[in-house]
């Protein structure tokens, strides 16, 4: 027993050691392997009571883990600036150090004229490489210190930190004026032509007082620069808030008089199964309500989107159409139709994210419709976008499939839970000629070999129900079902 004893004492303690060298070498490896890392590594797993293939394999799963784990791409694969998320990170920082430390700090956003020109006359590489030249020059326009950042597609943007109009101004016209000279050698020894750039700046705390305003007014000065001919740099100013304020005209003047005066109400519109009227959901559509009538979204949207409001108007209408889910103990799923760009904005779905949890809504519940109103630049981002979503419940649909020229693209590249057929289809299966007919019934068997459920946009008549039922499609919509509502009734 004294043996036995005197023994657990010596053991112990080189147990206890064992096990911390075994520790420390999985804390070494972890943190990064090289030469001198592994042979420390090799000579502490040689002290432990584990055997080394088991250590061994221990390791590459923690490491592989801990890799993963900590993977947060912070950068552009293309040009190494920082992307888009990245950006807003530093934005949001940098307003919190510019109240604590009261300085003014200015955001530029710059896009490349006539970009897609390169892309088509000399292919995608030759505009990778442009791309890739133009970052060098926008480093050499800012400062060590500035944050520079590769937005979307040909969009870049900087944050110039202790930077006031008048800084910002010349940073921005020493880009556009290195740039106006810059031409880029191919290979075969072909000379693209220089191109140019627009640039749009906002300053904080003078021109905006939150990030999202910020960004929004630099972007509406950068839409300016290229209104009023492009190559040039655009900074709020009187004159520039009433050139715009006059560019907008009655409608847009008319819809930000709208948004004050939350005229902006959900209309709900039923989508049932063609086979049995059972319901699936409902779509909710934007209306703007006066005293006078109903003004449907086909008469305002694409002027929303061109003033930047159609974020706040979705914001305005889930918050009112959760609220009448909750009121009618609504639990079937709900079809939002989205702008990509708004898709994309860095705080839009934590917005979403925010007035779900306070309705209760689940991510199930919702069916986001990807429409092609906007030009997407950057098709992988969308994909990276709708990928995640969906890994978190969220299903998507595409909006009237078949009218757009990328519509097969979509489907190519994002995991789609529905299609919505272009109403311009459904209303010409009728009469003698059966193109619509046969266009309907080739993309609903394409749907359903790629396991997505099919929607008929526009079913306004039974005769017309029964050659979509026909065509093999899934479910109808219409004012043959029901017309938008105002009431949601379950």
């Amino acid at each position: 027993m004294k043996n036995l004893r005197n023994s657990i004492i010596v053991i112990l303690p080189l147990l206890c050691l064992s096990l911390i060298a075994l520790a420390v070498g999985l804390a070494v490896y972890v943190s990064g392997v090289s030469r001198e890392k592994t042979v420390i590594t090799v000579l502490l797993l040689a002290l432990s009571p584990v055997p080394v293939i088991v250590a061994v394999l221990a390791l590459k799963s923690i490491a592989a883990s801990a890799e993963k784990a900590g993977h947060v791409p912070t950068r552009d694969r293309l040009t190494n600036l920082y992307n888009r998320a990245t950006f807003w990170d530093f934005l949001g920082y940098e307003i919190e150090r510019s109240k604590r430390q009261n300085y003014r700090f200015a955001i530029m956003l710059v896009d490349l004229d006539n970009f897609k020109a390169v892309n088509d006359q000399y292919g995608h590489e030759a505009g990778d490489a442009y791309l890739i030249e133009f970052s060098s020059l926008l480093k050499s326009a800012t400062r060590k210190g500035d944050i520079v950042a590769r937005y979307e597609g040909d969009n870049f943007a900087a944050i110039l930190p202790v930077c006031d109009e008048a800084q910002s101004y010349i940073a921005s016209k020493r880009l556009l004026d290195s740039l106006r000279e810059h031409t880029l050698t191919l290979p075969d020894g072909t000379v693209t032509p220089a191109l140019t750039a627009s640039a749009g700046v906002a300053v904080y705390p003078d021109h905006a007082k939150d990030a999202q305003s910020l960004f929004q007014l630099a972007d509406g000065m950068l839409h300016h620069a290229k209104a009023t001919g492009k190559d040039r740099v655009s900074i709020p100013s009187d004159e520039v808030e009433l050139a715009l304020l006059k560019s907008a005209g009655e409608k847009s003047i008319f819809i930000m008089d709208a948004i004050r005066k939350n005229r902006f109400v959900p209309y709900f519109q039923p989508i049932v199964s063609v086979h049995d009227g059972s319901l699936l959901a409902y779509e909710v559509l934007t209306r703007i309500v006066t005293p006078e009538r109903v003004i449907p979204a086909s008469e305002f949207i694409e002027e929303a989107e061109g003033m930047g409001a159609i974020a706040k108007i979705d914001y305005l209408l889930m918050d009112q159409a959760f609220d009448k889910v909750k009121q009618h103990r609504y639990t079937g799923k709900l079809f939002f139709n989205l702008s990509p760009k708004v898709l994309v904005m860095n705080e839009f779905m934590t917005t979403i994210r925010r007035l779900m949890a306070a309705y209760g809504i689940e991510p199930p519940q919702l069916v986001l419709e990807i429409t092609e109103r906007d030009t997407v630049k950057d098709l992988n981002l969308i994909e990276r976008i709708t990928r995640d979503l969906n890994q978190e419940g969220f299903q998507f649909a595409i909006d009237d499939f078949g009218s757009g020229y990328s519509s097969f693209q979509y489907i190519r590249l994002f995991r789609v839970d529905y299609l919505k057929v272009d109403g311009q289809f459904t209303r010409g299966m009728i009469g003698s000629d059966t193109t619509d007919q046969f266009i309907m019934a080739n993309i609903a068997a394409l749907a359903g070999r790629l396991g997505i459920k099919t929607i008929a946009e526009s079913v306004e008549s039974e005769l017309v129900l029964g050659n979509v039922r026909l065509a093999g499609v899934d479910y109808a919509q219409g004012f043959h079902i029901r017309r938008p509502m105002p009431d949601l009734i379950p």
